[in-house]
């Protein structure tokens, strides 16, 4: 299969296939890859830490109940926003005048760390393994600070477990994101309506005892029910919000 279905063929996997670990000609070649992503203006205002310490996956795993896939992945990716090489750099050179507090400081880093990380999974993906992006990552900053020794103005912004798929899933519809030439505001609703209909399709196929979720609704519940340290990455970060 060429890279491109692949990539289409991508599902998250939470359980991966202990006995059957990526190899070492894997690991470097992801690990490659990752430091061959683009970083903006080349300030490099991202790092990972990558993880593939038992106890520690197993330490990690038990933070809360839906990060059970570190528990059995090979490796375990935390990406950082961190502008620590740029204060090094601002530090060294004082005649420079620039607030590495700002809003747009935070969406630099973040951006170069969602880049890292989508480096990382297509590199998984080309190799045949399988991948799961956490979000929740957000919500263990003060587990994973102390546990993986994150200091400065560093946060963790999203994780990705890397293993052999154990078994094999179904692929989840997406929507329709893309516009040409210009946005449309009014064509959501009726994106999302059509939406709904292969979503609730797909999870009445893999759980037809269970309810079966519409976008709207799924979307809200899970966004009103996820608790983010975002106080603390506030704090981290001293996040300067111009008014």
């Amino acid at each position: 299969m060429d890279f491109i279905n692949k990539l289409k063929q991508r599902y998250s996997v939470r359980e991966y296939h202990t006995e059957n670990s990526i190899t070492d000609e894997q690991y470097k070649q992801i690990i490659e890859a990752i430091n061959s992503a683009p970083t903006s203006s080349n300030w490099h205002a991202s790092s990972v830490i990558v993880v593939r310490d038992k106890k520690i996956l197993a330490q990690l795993g038990e933070v809360n109940k839906y990060t059970g896939a570190i528990k059995s992945c090979d490796i375990f990716l935390v990406f950082l926003a961190d502008y620590n090489r740029v204060n090094i750099a601002k530090n060294t050179y004082t005649e420079y005048q620039y607030n590495n507090h700002s809003s747009e400081t935070y969406t630099v880093a973040v951006g170069d760390a969602f880049i890292q990380a989508t480096t990382a999974q297509d590199a998984a993906i080309s190799l045949g393994l399988g991948t799961c992006f956490l979000g929740l990552t957000r919500t263990m900053v003060k587990e994973l600070n102390e546990i993986l020794n994150i200091k400065g103005q560093a946060v963790p912004i999203i994780g990705l477990t890397i293993g052999n798929i154990k078994n094999n899933g179904l692929v989840k519809p997406k929507m329709n994101r893309v516009f040409e030439n210009k946005y449309d505001f009014d064509r959501l609703n009726s994106d999302i309506n059509e939406y709904d209909k292969s979503l609730i399709a797909h999870f009445q196929k893999i759980n037809p005892d269970k309810k079966a979720w519409s976008y709207k609704e799924a979307t809200i519940k899970s966004a009103s029910s996820y608790r983010m340290d975002t106080k603390l990455i506030e704090d981290i970060w001293e996040l300067e919000l111009s008014k």
